[in-house]
């Protein structure tokens, strides 16, 4: 239970994530606390490996990825024995730092609302810390995915590459490069390959799903037919600014993940109250940290939040070629 005086108690911490999680199936309030956010959603769908917050062997803030690979099963010639099996797959355990950190502060003074037709409304700051901390993660997430980007293998057709950087000309971004994508998944052998764009192909994407129960327009829509298309209108283009880019990206081949130092439920520690919230977006845990003091001559109370996100994203460091990364990029010349 709270000791603190004028603090609320456990109860009321939790049914304020409740609120706002309330507030956020409400289709006609929630439009303004909603995220940009798609580059996290195409990350999720991407990743395969399993973050183990508990298995950290170290105090500080760590995790471990368990990245599965399968480079080792080849083709070989046929055995003259009985031996049957041979070649595993492996599971490679990488620990890493979580080294991304954002917070969102506010406060709510009683003494402000004493005389005001407003209540405090924690549940909608919850909500736009929420929104607020999950575009700055995406943020984030492209300039990662853009660290991570390896080398085409396909140098022939409509891009020109250099290093990381495969360079098509404007002309060519059209319904009809969609073949030319799926070409270069399949030379660089990528699975289940997953497209990410900010505005590029964005339109054109958006007329062919319109059209695909048209007898004349779903040919458009059958060729994205292999790929998962991703569209951030925001942080694609954003990040990259003045460039249009945007990018394949292999399953398996990306990975995110968070760790909390609260506990989910609500506890007293040395006149600070602590707990986890989870994203209505990304998923992951928030720490929360809130206190109050006495304020004004009512004596009334002004309540301090602080919502911290610990989270980072990162790469499968053992992919079967050193410049085959499973993330490519393309611009837009």
């Amino acid at each position: 239970m709270s000791t603190i005086g004028g603090s609320f108690d456990e109860t009321i911490l939790m049914n304020q994530l409740v609120k706002a999680t309330e507030i956020g199936f409400d289709s006609r309030i929630k439009q303004q606390f909603i995220p940009q956010y798609d580059v996290i959603n195409a990350i999720k769908a991407a990743q395969t490996a399993s973050v183990q917050t508990s298995l950290s062997k170290r105090k500080d803030v760590a995790v471990e990825v368990q990245w599965e690979n399968f480079c080792d099963i080849v083709a070989e010639a046929c055995a003259t024995d009985c031996t049957l099996g041979g070649t595993t797959s492996s599971t490679n355990v990488e620990e890493y730092d979580v080294t991304w950190c954002k917070e969102v502060n506010f406060s709510f003074d009683e003494n402000d609302f004493y005389d005001n037709v407003f209540e405090m409304n924690v549940a909608k700051a919850f909500l736009k810390a929420d929104k607020e901390l999950t575009e700055a993660f995406a943020a984030y997430g492209v300039a990662q995915i853009e660290a991570f980007k390896g080398a085409n293998v396909l140098t022939t057709g409509k891009g020109t590459v250099a290093g990381t950087e495969t360079t098509i000309p404007s002309a060519y971004w059209t319904p009809a490069i969609v073949a030319y994508l799926n070409r270069v998944s399949i030379m660089n052998r990528f699975v289940n390959p997953i497209f990410l764009s900010g505005s590029l192909l964005w339109e054109q994407y958006q007329v062919a799903m319109a059209n695909a129960a048209n007898a004349n327009g779903k040919g458009d829509a059958n060729l994205w037919g292999s790929l998962q298309p991703f569209f951030d209108l925001f942080n694609i283009d954003t990040v990259n600014d003045p460039s249009l880019k945007a990018y394949l990206i292999s399953m398996g081949s990306i990975a995110m993940g968070g760790k909390n130092i609260n506990p989910d439920v609500p506890v007293v520690m040395f006149d600070m109250t602590k707990y986890t919230m989870v994203s209505q977006y990304t998923g992951l845990k928030y720490d929360v940290f809130y206190d109050n003091a006495c304020s004004g001559t009512q004596k009334l109370h002004k309540h301090n939040y602080t919502i911290r996100l610990k989270a980072d994203i990162w790469q499968n460091p053992a992919g079967c070629s050193a410049t085959n990364t499973g993330i490519l990029s393309f611009l837009c010349s």
